[in-house]
């Protein structure tokens, strides 16, 4: 009877909020599989290994700023954010995926707690929190090693602390509040000025007797977590700074309204002064001359900063740039990114007219106009910096609904959800034509496809080149069809279709990273060699990892005996990091492929590898197999040998060979490498057997299947 009148208990919205944002953000940590990419995220990382792996960390923190710098050795970062990923690394050890777990969690209490501050506004609010909980962007960031992975928990429960604080009138809360909010100043120093503000906004609402020790709550668990850091930086280092000293650079460089001489002539003023006192000085007085000078250009920088602000991010890397992200990629970001934005644009700015007066509403609007104000006006505005403001855009967006709703507030609602969607609407429009243009070259595309699959070469160009009159600003139609001709065989065609991306769009990366294979392939050696080296000059200044992916997905299988690793490389090899001098280093998962020049069933695969310094590995046990087969295991040394495997292949298909490394971290150097790769080369095996050679050359044990 007792199992018959069970009845699950339905989960807590906060949990089921939590779970899903948990969800999602391991989900993309594992499809997308990439390493640290940006070089803030790879910065930030460094210098918490260096912390970690240092002999005396506490006393390295205190007395030393070269770990917390930044933009040369002048400038000083807030510190939270390292001090938070070494205490992590000292604990756990240095493995990025157990740092990328924790900040799954970390998104998923920003999740919760933006539910949290939305059922402020409205007891149906946790919907909001949902809706964050795939917001692409915020789930993107937990993949990343940057600042705001710990700066938007924080942030967003001492708002949500805050405002409870204020209907309340519990101190605590309102001291945990503060503590909060102190916190999320040492991780960006953005939150510092905020402060006050929310003293002042629970003053509005409480009054100054009744909110009198809530607010000193506030300023106390605040003051608890600042000036003990203040403190480390007046009487050890010497430096009167608050928390950190780049904002004044920062403050000088965003209003740099000069040319480049005199910019450089700045700069160099600047770093001649004898102290950190006189170089902020120094910053400060250039910055009001360069305002005061060219007032006219500080109202161009509003206006560029705020429509870069609220451009739809996803359109424009999908229509304008013609970013090669894999189309999952692209569809997840605008209907989880992108839609989600605009839709709450028009919902906030209803709540913020004519949104239910309440403590949380004051807090949510303080704060926007707040960091508005500092992107738009006296720094700069970045795509990344909306992680601030959309945690509460979204929890605003569910207090809009409410005063649609009502009878009272309804005629202010509209008019704010009016000029909501005119935002929302302008934003998007100068997209729509790109839109259209790209829809309606797809039938064409279609067309094209469907000939050179017939081998139709003619009408395959005649219907891309309709494509292209129909979409006439994008390389799309010409990346398509040069994709499909590079995977038809027809590789000095490809090079063509790609030589009429570029013309179109210079922006379009694709062509870079495909050209060195296709013009190796039409025989144009040296045209080959002159594409290798930019498309290597191109990846080294972006990423590499990505820039393989990228020639991965749009070529085939070279049609080669061998592939020497960072020399015209792209097409054939995945899962490797930069490359220099002749060599790349693996990552916990690493491929190169190639068609053979010779058919057989069986080819010897030798891969010349080794783990030498920087690696702190002498002898990695390395995992390697070709296409489905078992894995042959190998044990490596500090110097590069040629190791060989025989495998069964089918003849005339591609070999892919998969290596799994164990990986490493280091300061200084690119976070989870496994080993360096130098060359990869087949032979078959009836020219093996007369050349008297075997398999299981070098340090080969047993081969096995991996659990």
């Amino acid at each position: 009877m007792a199992l018959r009148s069970f009845r699950p208990r339905a989960l807590p919205w906060w949990a089921a909020v939590g779970l899903v944002a948990l969800a999602a953000r391991l989900a993309f940590v594992w499809l997308v599989d990439g390493p640290l990419v940006f070089g803030h995220e790879r910065v930030y990382f460094s210098k918490a290994l260096w912390i970690a792996g240092h002999a005396e960390p506490l006393a390295f923190v205190l007395r030393e700023d070269a770990w917390r710098s930044w933009a040369g050795p002048y400038w000083t970062l807030p510190p939270l954010y390292p001090l938070f990923l070494a205490a992590w690394i000292a604990s756990f050890g240095p493995g990025l995926s157990a740092v990328l777990a924790m900040q799954c969690v970390l998104g998923a209490l920003s999740a919760v707690g933006v539910g949290r501050l939305a059922r402020e506004l409205h007891p149906a609010g946790a919907w909001a929190g949902a809706a964050y909980a795939v917001y692409w962007p915020s789930v993107l960031t937990a993949s990343t090693t940057i600042t705001e992975n710990l700066h938007t928990p924080l942030l967003v429960w001492s708002v949500s602390l805050l405002a409870i604080a204020a209907r309340t009138g519990a101190a605590r809360t309102a001291g945990a509040g503060g503590v909060l909010l102190g916190l999320s100043a040492l991780t960006r120093t953005v939150s510092l000025l905020f402060l006050p503000l929310a003293l002042l906004g629970h003053l509005r609402w409480n009054g100054l007797r009744r909110g009198a020790r809530a607010a000193l709550f506030i300023a106390a668990g605040g003051a608890a977590v600042l000036l003990p850091w203040t403190a480390r930086n007046v009487f050890v280092q010497g430096d009167p700074v608050l928390v950190d000293s780049v904002g004044v650079y920062n403050l000088w460089y965003d209003n740099l309204f000069v040319n480049e001489d005199r910019a450089r002539m700045q700069q160099e003023s600047i770093e001649a002064q004898p102290t950190g006192t006189a170089r902020r000085a120094r910053a400060l007085s250039l910055t009001w001359r360069n305002v005061s000078r060219e007032p006219q250009t500080m109202l161009r920088k509003v206006w560029d900063n705020a429509r870069y602000f609220f451009r739809p991010e996803a359109l424009d890397s999908l229509l304008r740039v013609e970013y090669p992200h894999p189309g999952w990629v692209h569809a997840g970001w605008i209907v989880l990114g992108d839609a989600v934005f605009l839709v709450a644009l028009p919902l906030f700015a209803a709540f913020a007219l004519a949104g239910r007066p309440s403590p949380a509403r004051t807090l949510v609007l303080l704060w926007s106009a707040y960091y508005l104000l500092m992107l738009f006006v006296v720094f700069h505005a970045q795509l990344r910096y909306r992680s601030a403001w959309t945690p509460f855009l979204i929890a605003g967006a569910a207090g809009g609904l409410p005063a649609l709703g009502d009878a009272a507030r309804r005629r202010r609602a509209l008019v704010g959800f009016a000029a909501g969607l005119t935002l929302a609407v302008a934003t998007v429009a100068g997209y729509a034509p790109l839109a259209w243009h790209a829809v309606r070259a797809e039938a064409d595309l279609r067309r094209a496809r469907a000939a050179l699959a017939s081998h139709d070469a003619s009408a395959a160009h005649r219907a891309v080149a309709r494509a292209a009159a129909r979409n006439p600003r994008a390389a799309r139609p010409w990346l398509v069809y040069g994709r499909m001709l590079a995977g038809a065989g027809r590789p000095a065609e490809a090079v063509d279709a790609y030589g009429q991306a570029s013309a179109r769009n210079g922006a379009a990366v694709t062509p870079v990273y495909v050209l060195p294979q296709l013009l190796r392939e039409a025989g144009q050696l040296a045209e080959a060699d002159e594409a290798a080296r930019r498309a290597d000059a191109a990846a080294r200044g972006f990423d590499a990892w990505w820039a393989l992916e990228v020639a991965w997905r749009e070529l085939p299988a070279p049609r080669t005996d061998e592939v020497r690793l960072a020399q015209g490389d792209f097409g054939a090899v995945r899962g490797f990091l930069d490359g220099r001098m002749g060599h790349r280093w693996t990552r916990h998962r690493a491929f190169v492929r190639l068609v053979p020049m010779r058919a057989a069933a069986a080819h010897d695969v030798t891969i010349e590898m080794g783990s030498p310094p920087p690696s702190p590995r002498a002898a990695p046990v390395v995992h390697v197999r070709v296409g489905d087969g078992p894995f042959t295991t190998f044990a490596l040394g500090t110097d590069v040998r040629p190791y060989t495997l025989r495998a069964r292949t089918d003849p005339g298909a591609p070999i892919v060979v998969e290596i799994v490394a164990p990986t490493w971290s280091r300061t200084g150097e690119p976070a989870e490498q496994g080993v360096r790769v130098d060359r990869l080369s087949v032979r078959a095996v009836e020219e093996s057997g007369r050349d008297g050679r075997g398999a299981g050359q070098g340090q080969a044990t047993r081969a096995e299947h991996l659990p």
